[in-house]
């Protein structure tokens, strides 16, 4: 279920909040009332509102003021502001208005269906953004979770690209081999294996990307320091959307498994 949307309704006279209240019916909207603009910046300042409906003859702070001081604010300066009034509608004050930070306008006595109207389209709005920005912090969040558990990876973790070029490797890398990850990304992991295994390396590349599978192989890596580690190599390929982009592999170190027994 979709969380409600904060709509402040701001005027001195409570007969005119009950219609407003009236007509925005919606259980969608959570209606905040303020009779004052020292009450509706606090309100404002304490909960996250998608839309103010403001009056704009008040006694002590007017609504051009409260829109003023709306637009200070960095919390709020983006909220949008619907000047709700029966006296300032002629061009001058409209303008004075837009000025202050006000939106849009509607007279009183209002039409409803116009009210409706206004506030559904922001409040989609709002809910659009509010959709939008939870998807990219959970988003960032699982792509920072992703990056921690490649980077702590006892397993060389690499993506390779559908012409062979290194496009990612995790710090695992660097540990086995001595070799310094970025200056291998954006070069052909080609030389870093054992000439005598790389037609079979390649052949199981191939095989994985056309059969979208994964595939297991062993070959030898090379080393910083001229040496050889023999690696087992699971080889998956790499798709979105359809489209093979190339390969994610992963190379575990089998020293212990193939080093010659000590009798």
């Amino acid at each position: 279920m979709d969380p409600k949307v904060n709509i402040l309704l701001v005027d001195d006279y409570p007969a005119n909040l009950v219609a407003l209240s009236a007509v925005l019916t919606d259980p969608l909207y959570h209606l905040i009332e303020a009779t004052s603009g020292e009450q509706a910046l606090q309100l404002i300042e304490e909960t996250e509102v998608a839309l103010v409906l403001l009056d704009i003859q008040m006694p002590g702070m007017d609504g051009y003021e409260v829109a003023r001081q709306i637009r200070k604010n960095p919390k709020t300066r983006d909220v949008p502001i619907i000047f709700i009034t029966a006296v300032y509608r002629e061009e001058p004050s409209v303008r004075l208005g837009y000025e202050a930070g006000g939106q849009d306008y509607l007279g009183k006595p209002f039409d409803p269906e116009v009210l409706k109207a206004k506030v559904g389209i922001y409040s989609n709005l709002f809910r659009k953004t509010t959709i939008l920005e939870r998807q990219t912090r959970e988003l960032i969040a699982s792509e920072e979770r992703y990056r921690l558990i490649v980077e702590g990876a006892q397993e060389i973790i690499a993506t390779v690209d559908v012409s062979g070029v290194i496009t990612s490797l995790n710090y695992a890398f660097e540990r086995l081999t001595g070799l310094s990850a970025k200056d291998w990304v954006g070069k052909s992991f080609v030389p870093l294996i054992d000439e005598k295994d790389l037609p079979e390396v390649l052949l199981h590349f191939g095989e994985s990307a056309r059969h979208n599978s994964a595939l297991l192989s062993t070959t030898h890596i090379h080393t910083g320091d001229e040496k050889m580690i023999p690696v087992e190599i699971s080889v998956q390929p790499l798709v979105r959307d359809g489209r093979t982009l190339g390969t994610i592999g992963v190379m575990r170190d089998i020293s212990l498994r193939v080093a010659p027994k000590v009798l």
